[in-house]
């Protein structure tokens, strides 16, 4: 039954201000300058266990945990000395105490008050943070166990934490990366346009993947780059606005990815080889075999003597394909030792060791000179092959061979020029399969392994290789490499 309202409009006011004191949502608590309690509501006496009659009149201490009723004094002496309207324990956990003995986590904000006496009192609005605070935990708990790595980024680009799986894949502790730009992850070719890239989506938000139909990669602590998906939203953490990123070390997948499509193609290499190129020697020594079976019966010896000859080859003939075999199955093994190499110095090398014929000429004035991280020995290898075909297809006794290098995008971009017969439409693909040739050879034996090599290694570290002919006139073939510019991890162990 509601209480008829006073006469008076002070006493009007009085009431209803007392009645919104203690109906409101949030506990409120009235102290005296000595800490004295004269005053609470009904959602504080229930937060605390206390009744609220009981309350009046006893210590503010009582509410607190027992650890910290000692120094409470003194706070609120400080506090009185220079009052003002403020929340408590800024950047600091506070904790009230139940009547049962549990302590539970609050949030409290100050109110100084002088009474119309002249008396100072503090007005004190407490909030249970118990459920915030069950919820932060719950989030804390599912972010640090999450197998993928996590972290959030603040509207300033800085990072405000992350999680172990982050740090596996990076290979930076949580606490070293905690306050550090987000830029710090990133490759520094990327960094002037990621930011803009970042300071967009903060605007338009929503959850999206980042960088779709890209090759995304992210800097570990080692200056290596890994593979990475990466998965934006935006959340509110602690009261600010943040973008949460999902990494997933996607490398070995890629790998993995790789390394099944090549043992699809080595397999059917492989039946090739078998079924055609060491059959075929086989064949032939067994036939030899039979002719010289026969001769002996016959007792024509000088046959036999030529027949038996003629078996040598044949063995050295397969036994040079099983160890082209060897070869390029050791071609398709990842390397790992990544250096800083100029491409004028590993040319000059190969030349050094294998020399271009004097009626060739060999044009390298286009040949980007600047240092990149790559893996020496197969790019050098790769390098010899190409400058080694363009002189022994070539059908004349002159001819022009152009090295042109030039970056192109994270590869730097190879091509090696010939003037010579150059490749038919129909074998621009058939010329990088195991073995296969497009004509005799009439500088050297060619075994048909080259190309096969130059295309695993260069698959196999990242790369690509093509051909484009003719080039002009109707002549030459230009083969393209590209070659990674920067050393790629995979987190595969």
């Amino acid at each position: 039954m509601e209480q008829p309202l006073p006469a008076s409009s002070a006493d009007v006011s009085t009431t209803i201000l007392a009645q919104a004191f203690d109906a409101a949502a949030n506990g409120f608590i009235l102290i005296s300058e000595d800490g004295v309690i004269a005053s609470v509501n009904q959602e504080l006496s229930r937060m605390f266990g206390h009744p609220a009659e009981w309350l009046i009149g006893q210590s503010v201490d009582i509410l607190l945990p027992e650890s910290f009723r000692a120094q409470h004094g003194e706070h609120r002496r400080q506090f009185l000395a220079a009052p003002s309207r403020r929340r408590m324990g800024e950047g600091r956990v506070l904790n009230g105490q139940h009547a049962l003995g549990h302590v539970f986590p609050v949030e409290i904000g100050l109110t100084p008050l002088v009474t119309p006496a002249g008396d100072r009192m503090v007005l004190a609005s407490v909030v249970d943070m118990s459920d915030r605070h069950d919820l932060a935990l719950a989030f804390q708990g599912l972010f640090d166990a999450s197998p993928y790595g996590l972290m959030l980024v603040d509207d300033a680009g800085l990072i405000a934490q992350s999680n172990a799986a982050l740090s596996a894949a990076l290979g930076h502790e949580p606490s070293s990366l905690r306050g550090q730009p987000l830029h710090r992850l990133v490759p520094e070719r990327y960094r002037s346009q990621h930011a803009g890239l970042m300071q967009g989506y903060t605007h338009t938000g929503g959850a999206r993947m980042m960088g779709q139909g890209r090759d995304l990669t992210a800097l570990h602590a080692d200056g290596t780059e890994v593979a990475v998906e990466i998965g934006l939203n935006r959340v509110r953490w602690q009261g600010r606005p943040m973008t949460l990123a999902v990494v997933t070390d996607i490398s070995a997948r890629k790998r993995l990815e790789a390394d099944l499509k090549q043992a699809n193609t080595d397999l059917q290499e492989f039946s090739y080889v078998a079924s055609h190129d060491l059959r075929s020697p086989l064949r032939s020594i067994s036939d030899l075999v039979d002719w010289v079976t026969q001769d002996l019966a016959d007792g024509k010896l000088d046959d036999v003597a030529r027949n038996l000859a003629r078996i040598s080859p044949r063995i050295q003939r397969m036994e040079s394909l099983i160890d082209d075999l060897l070869r390029y199955a050791r071609a398709g093994k990842t390397e790992t030792d990544y250096r800083a190499v100029t491409l004028p110095e590993i040319l000059a090398e190969i030349l050094e060791l294998q020399p271009v014929p004097e009626r060739f000429t060999l044009e390298t004035s286009a040949l980007d000179a600047r240092s990149f991280q790559a893996v020496r020995t197969p790019l050098s290898t790769v390098l010899r092959n190409l400058v080694s075909n363009a002189v022994k297809h070539h059908d004349r006794d002159a001819g022009l061979i152009q090295v042109v290098a030039q970056p192109d995008g994270n590869h730097m971009l190879i091509t090696v020029t010939d003037d010579g017969p150059g490749v038919p439409a129909q074998a621009s693909r058939r010329i990088f399969q195991l073995f296969q040739t497009l004509s005799a050879n009439r500088r050297s034996e060619t075994s048909g392994i080259g190309l096969a090599l130059c295309k695993r290694m260069t698959e196999t570290h990242g790369g690509h290789i093509d051909v484009v002919s003719p080039v002009s006139q109707g002549r030459g073939a230009q083969f393209r490499v590209w070659w990674p510019m920067y050393p790629r991890r995979t987190n595969d162990e």
